[in-house]
């Protein structure tokens, strides 16, 4: 049988669990949804120095799972997003990723650069015109392009609504870039074609 917590313990828990979710909108979406696992979670800030007493990741866990009935404000990730319903999308396959030391002489989708060198987004009509000395990172990907408006640059969680979606589904983004209030996505075909079904 396990030792109970006392009430001091579980008071303060939940006090430190409920300004912590006040301020992480998110987390406390995640809490309500049950979509943590409480007990990593109850760990994870008992690390982090939020409870004492006696078992504090028994009380922080409490704590947690009381919390789904709190109001603390509204957060749906999920909500009607404005920005994405005025976008337009598009969808390509066959896009290769090519990494080079220079820009390349062929027509090309998309290219970013860093100090490790230049991505480009190469189209599957021009994949036998890449030089030897470029590196072919990824071959036969899927490219989702979304066409938006300004709103996409100025309004804050486009983006994160939109990946959140794909990580849900399981999709996983290898590249990601922008040009102005255009974003281009690089996934993988066949993972994206199943979260479409």
């Amino acid at each position: 049988m396990s030792k109970p917590v006392s009430n001091k313990t579980s008071r303060q828990a939940a006090n430190l669990v409920r300004l912590w979710l006040k301020q992480k909108p998110f987390m406390h979406w995640l809490v309500r949804e049950g979509l943590v696992n409480y007990t990593a979670l109850a760990k994870r800030l008992e690390e982090e120095g939020f409870a004492s007493g006696k078992r504090p990741v028994a009380a922080l866990r409490a704590a947690l799972l009381r919390s789904r009935h709190l109001d603390l404000g509204e957060c749906n990730p999920f909500g009607h997003n404005k920005v994405l319903k005025d976008s337009t999308f598009e969808i390509r396959s066959g896009i290769t990723v090519v990494q080079s030391a220079k820009a390349l002489s062929i027509p090309i989708i998309s290219v970013s650069s860093s100090k490790n060198g230049i991505i480009s987004l190469v189209d599957p009509d021009e994949t036998e015109h890449i030089p030897k000395s470029a590196k072919v990172v990824a071959e036969d990907l899927a490219l989702i392009t979304i066409y938006s408006d300004e709103r996409m640059e100025t309004e804050s969680g486009v983006l994160a609504t939109l990946l959140l979606h794909l990580a849900l589904q399981n999709v996983n983004v290898v590249e990601m870039t922008s040009s102005g209030p255009d974003t281009l996505l690089v996934v993988l075909p066949r993972v994206f074609a199943i979260a479409l079904i």
